[in-house]
């Protein structure tokens, strides 16, 4: 998990204690951050909203390609935590949403995995700016003119777990990869100082569809052996053998 050092250096928050203790907090401490947290998702919302209304009072707003993505977020009480920076999805899933010029399916959701790394080459193919070849991202325009289109069979992420969040005090890293079904992460040994990983150390496996808010970890369950080996070569493959074939 995580130490929840964010919340621990905001001015009165110090005496909260690590998630995997048995500290918890009071239910008023409980309302104030959660009253915090929507009010300012509501006030981002409310300016976005003005920036909107101006993009049309300067009659660019029809000419204009409009992304909007957050960053990962709070978990508000998930997991006996607060905060970010996990390898659970509450902190990695995040919104976006987009609108363009031209756009043929303007108002539709999707329901294919996409990446942050993606809109990098996306915005390139959008504006006619042709897309770096060293990009790691794949654009998905395509998928914004057929929502249906077969897509990306996995999303990638990682997460170094530092000394001051770990319980035992040692250096992690976690590479996670999540496909419909499953999402699955390996632990290794980290040397900070050579960007070198060291040993595996464990892992864990959630069921997405019977266990979204991933409470049990299924990785030592032998029903599921089949399901780690295979997630575990996807892992070590990586990102380009997940994207959609040309």
């Amino acid at each position: 998990m995580n130490s929840m050092y964010e919340l621990r250096h905001y001015d009165g928050f110090g005496h909260i204690g690590h998630p995997t203790s048995n500290y918890r907090m009071s239910e008023d401490t409980v309302r104030i951050l959660r009253h915090g947290y929507y009010a300012s998702v509501s006030y981002v919302d409310a300016l976005f909203g003005e920036l909107v209304s101006h993009l049309k009072e300067l009659g660019i707003y029809e000419n204009t390609i409009i992304i909007v993505w957050g960053d990962h977020g709070w978990k508000l009480g998930d997991h006996n935590s607060w905060g970010k920076m996990t390898n659970y999805n509450i902190d990695l899933k995040v919104p976006m949403m987009i609108r363009y010029p031209e756009q043929q399916q303007r108002g539709a959701h999707t329901f294919a995995i996409t990446e942050l790394v993606d809109m990098f080459p996306s915005l390139c193919e959008l504006a006619g700016i042709e897309v770096p070849t060293y990009m790691q991202g794949t654009s998905f325009v395509p998928l914004l003119n057929n929502p249906e289109l077969p897509w990306k069979t996995a999303a990638f992420s990682q997460f170094h777990r530092r000394p001051r969040v770990s319980a035992d005090g040692k250096r992690y890293m976690g590479y996670s990869i999540n496909t419909d079904e499953f999402h699955y992460i390996e632990w290794y040994g980290w040397d900070h100082k050579t960007g070198i990983r060291g040993e595996y150390t464990t892992a864990e496996l959630y069921d997405r569809q019977n266990d979204p808010f991933e409470t049990v970890n299924i990785a030592e369950n032998e029903a599921y052996n089949e399901v780690v080996e295979d997630l575990s070569k996807q892992l070590a493959a990586g990102w380009k053998k997940a994207i959609p074939e040309s």
